[in-house]
């Protein structure tokens, strides 16, 4: 009798053991696909990062002013050029809402001895237009569906922008902007991209750093 009844099912000390190598699986499973999306989100932070350095080296090898711009609505990027060379004035531009109120309206053209000489200078300034690069690594990307930007400061901004568009200048003296990207994947976590404007180094962190004082 004692044999039949365990043949026909688990002890308690098997079910037990068959209850935690389930657990141990599922906890394997979890950590896994966690370090999937981790890993994602680090690569997404780091193509971001790339982007912004290969446009610093850009701007410098074609010697024109180009921007990456970053439309935090649609959550995506891409590289645009100016054709020529231009610079931004000097003072902040307005940021109400979380959002950028002048766009790129506080640009100026850059002085050469060509500029002055064609008299173009003493013309009233218009805006440079800018057009969508078409190079390899400078094309629209979208960012993953969970992962947005949260938050973008750049040095001529006067706050940081959580929404609408958002402008990092690279210019062909060498020179780019302060700039602290922050991207989520909407659970709390953080990767912040960090851009020197002296260097164009750009680093990359996998939490919160705070936009730096001016």
């Amino acid at each position: 009798m004692s044999n039949r009844r365990r043949q026909s099912g688990f002890t308690l000390i098997e079910l037990m053991i068959v209850i935690s190598l389930l657990g141990m699986l599922t906890a394997l499973g979890v950590v896994s696909l966690g370090n999937v999306m981790d890993s994602n989100f680090r690569a997404t932070a780091s193509r971001l990062a790339a982007t912004i350095r290969f446009t610093y080296d850009l701007a410098a090898r074609k010697s024109e002013t180009f921007r990456v711009v970053m439309d935090l609505d649609e959550k995506a990027y891409w590289v645009e050029s100016a054709g020529n060379h231009a610079l931004l004035d000097r003072g902040k531009g307005k940021v109400s809402g979380g959002k950028s109120t002048d766009d790129d309206v506080r640009e100026s053209r850059f002085v050469t001895r060509s500029f002055i000489e064609s008299g173009d200078m003493w013309k009233p300034k218009a805006r440079p237009s800018y057009t969508a690069s078409t190079g390899p690594f400078t094309q629209k990307v979208t960012l993953p569906e969970e992962i947005v930007f949260q938050g973008v400061w750049v040095a001529h901004q006067a706050d940081r922008v959580t929404s609408g568009k958002a402008y990092l200048y690279c210019f062909p003296t060498g020179l780019t902007e302060r700039a602290v990207i922050h991207l989520t994947n909407g659970d709390k976590d953080v990767y912040t991209v960090w851009v020197e404007p002296l260097t164009g180094k750009v680093a990359v962190y996998p939490y919160f750093v705070e936009v730096p004082e001016d």
